[in-house]
Formats: C-alpha cells, structure tokens, sequence
C-alpha cells in the first residue's frame, strides 16, 4: 500500500467530504470553513501540524516528510479522527 493510499484509506469520518492531492501533498475538503479552522488549530495543540489552504477555506493541507514511517501515517491519522470527533 503507497502512502497516500494509506492516508485515504485511514481519513474516513463524515466531516471529510473528499481527499484531493498528489503524492503525498494532499487536501482534506472538509463539511465547512469553520471544521478545517478548528481543525488546524486543534490538531496543533496535539502537536499535529496542519496548514490551511488560502484558496479553499474548507481545506487542509496535510504535507508530511517523505520519509514518514506508515506507524507515523496512522498516529496522524488517529489525531485527526480524533480532533474530528470532538468538534
């Protein structure tokens, strides 16, 4: 299973409207402007960084190293869920 593949077989949740990207560069559409907001700003305060799109305010950039491990792929994942499941 390639990386990427993995990040959209793991980003599952119904706030997540479609995963757009190339590589390991990828888009999260959320549901809303404010659910990629606070998603960012939460998954930050779990130490995981995430960017916002300046041209789609319902994305978030997920752009790890190439070198990231598939254990680190799924605890990133899980953040995600997680922060996700709170809002």
């Amino acid at each position: 299973l390639k990386k990427e593949e993995l990040f959209k077989e793991l980003l599952k949740h119904p706030k997540i409207k479609e995963i757009r990207g190339k590589g390991l560069m990828l888009a999260l559409i959320m549901d809303s402007a404010e659910t990629a907001n606070e998603l960012v700003l939460r998954a930050k305060e779990e130490k995981l960084i995430l960017f916002w799109l300046l041209f789609e305010n319902k994305a978030v950039r997920i752009s790890p190293p190439l070198t990231i491990s598939n254990a680190e792929i799924r605890k990133g994942c899980t953040t995600i869920l997680k922060v996700l499941n709170s809002l």
